[in-house]
C-alpha cells in the first residue's frame, strides 16, 4: 500500500494504466481532482481495473493532501472481469456508533451494518475514532487475514493488547479456514484514529509487472499490447456522478 503525500497542490503524476487488480485510494487528508471529478477528504475511490483501464487523468491535488492506495490482486475467475469505478462518498458510508467510538463502515461489514461497496474479492475496510480508553471490536471471518493502520493517536490490539502508536501498523492473519473471530482495539489517553482493512487471501500465483498483475508473462504481454492500442477505457468517464 502507498502512502503519500503532498506539501503544495498541483498536479498529482500521470494518467497511466492498470489491469488485473483493483485499487482501494482513502482520501486521507485534502482533496485530488481529475477528469473524472474529485475526491473529497474521507471520499474513498474503488476501482476494478480488471481487463485494463487508464487512471488519473490530469490529477490535481491540494496542499497537504495525503493518501493510502492498496492494491488488491482480483482472484484467477475475476482478473479480466469489465472495469468500474466506485466513488465511496464518506457522508453517505453506514456508521456504527458506541460508547467512546464511531467506525464508518466502507466496505464489508461491522456490527451489523452492511456497506453496498461491491467487491471481487471479500473485503472489510473500517475508519475507526475513538474517544480516551474506548474500546472496540470488529468480528471478521477467522479465514481473513489484513492490518491496521494508526492515523494518530494510540492503541493496544489483540488478545495480548499490542501498543501501536501514530503511523504504526499492526497485522493480522488467519485464524481458521471457517467461523469468525474478532479484533479488539483500545485507545489510549489521547484516543486514536486507525483504518482497518482485512480480506479473504487469494493464495495464488501472480506475476507483476509495473501496474499490471496477471497469472503468467504471457498474460502480461496481453495486457501491455491492449494498452499501446488503446484499448483501455479511461476511469474518468466511468466514474458515477
Amino acid at each position: 500500500m502507498a502512502d503519500d503525500h503532498v506539501n503544495e497542490e498541483g498536479q498529482f503524476g500521470e494518467a497511466h494504466p492498470h489491469a488485473g487488480l483493483e485499487t482501494v485510494t482513502f482520501m486521507l487528508e485534502g482533496t485530488m481532482a481529475d477528469a473524472g471529478g474529485r475526491l473529497l477528504q474521507g471520499d474513498v475511490e474503488w476501482m476494478t481495473a480488471g481487463s485494463g483501464i487508464v487512471h488519473s487523468e490530469d490529477a490535481r491535488v491540494s496542499t497537504g493532501m495525503r493518501l493510502f492506495q492498496l492494491w488488491l490482486v482480483l482472484p484467477e475467475r475475476e482478473r479480466n472481469m469489465a472495469p468500474r469505478v466506485q466513488i465511496l462518498r464518506r457522508d453517505t458510508m453506514p456508521v456504527h456508533r458506541g460508547d467512546g467510538f464511531e467506525a464508518t463502515v466502507y466496505s464489508g461489514r461491522s456490527a451489523g451494518l452492511i456497506a453496498s461497496t461491491k467487491n471481487a474479492v471479500p473485503v472489510t475496510l473500517v475508519d475507526l475514532q475513538l474517544e480516551t480508553s474506548a474500546e472496540f471490536e470488529q468480528v471478521l471471518p477467522s479465514s481473513y487475514n489484513g492490518f491496521i493502520a494508526v492515523i494518530a493517536g494510540e492503541i493496544e490490539a489483540g488478545t495480548g493488547a499490542t501498543p501501536l502508536t501514530t503511523d504504526k501498523v499492526g497485522w493480522t492473519h488467519p485464524l481458521a479456514s471457517d467461523g469468525e473471530s474478532a479484533i479488539r482495539l483500545k485507545a489510549g489517553e489521547d484516543g486514536a484514529r486507525v483504518l482497518l482493512y482485512a480480506g479473504q487471501p487469494q493464495n495464488i500465483h501472480v506475476v507483476a509487472h509495473g501496474p499490471f498483475i496477471a497469472g503468467s508473462k504471457e498474460e502480461l504481454d496481453v495486457y501491455y499490447a491492449a494498452y499501446r492500442q488503446g484499448k483501455f477505457p479511461n476511469a474518468g468517464e466511468m466514474r458515477p456522478v
